[in-house]
């Protein structure tokens, strides 16, 4: 997580958030774009607390129902319709992450939020929400060293 704030603030379009309802609020509008246009924008989710994706349930499918493509890095454990493309976050940066990008072809938003605190970023320029996006691949991709050690 140490990582993120220093790659994230190196961008002057993106704006730190510490306000929770804020967060909150910025939050559902990413999230609206692909809800307003279906089938048009990616969508990629962190969802590390699967309590909270069963306490907002219909919100979530929706979200990845009208998504073109949904990715959503999670826990086994987390619910999710078949329509979403599920990553484990594995034992890296992104377990600790809540996020929601959503890239289309000529808009890109993302809200990136720690998990464990009251902090999150907001970016809206594309070039970074899709470097953002990049390093969530990247992090994706890497093999998982218990896998490796066996």
């Amino acid at each position: 997580m140490e990582r993120i704030p220093v790659a994230l603030s190196a961008d002057p379009e993106t704006r730190k958030v510490t306000d929770r309802e804020s967060i909150t609020l910025l939050r559902r509008i990413v999230e609206s774009l692909p809800l307003r246009r279906p089938g048009r924008y990616t969508v990629y989710l962190g969802r590390p607390d699967p309590v909270a994706v069963r306490a907002d349930w219909d919100r979530e499918v929706a979200l990845i129902r009208a998504a073109r493509r949904a990715v959503v890095a999670t826990a086994p454990t987390t619910p999710l319709p078949p329509e979403a493309d599920r990553r484990d976050a594995g034992l890296g940066w992104l377990r600790d992450l809540s996020f929601s990008a959503v890239l289309g072809d000529e808009t890109a938003m993302a809200v990136i939020d720690d998990a464990h605190g009251d902090r999150a970023w907001l970016l809206t320029n594309p070039d970074a929400v899709r470097r953002f996006i990049a390093s969530i691949e990247a992090e994706l991709a890497r093999p998982d060293p218990q896998l490796l050690a066996v």
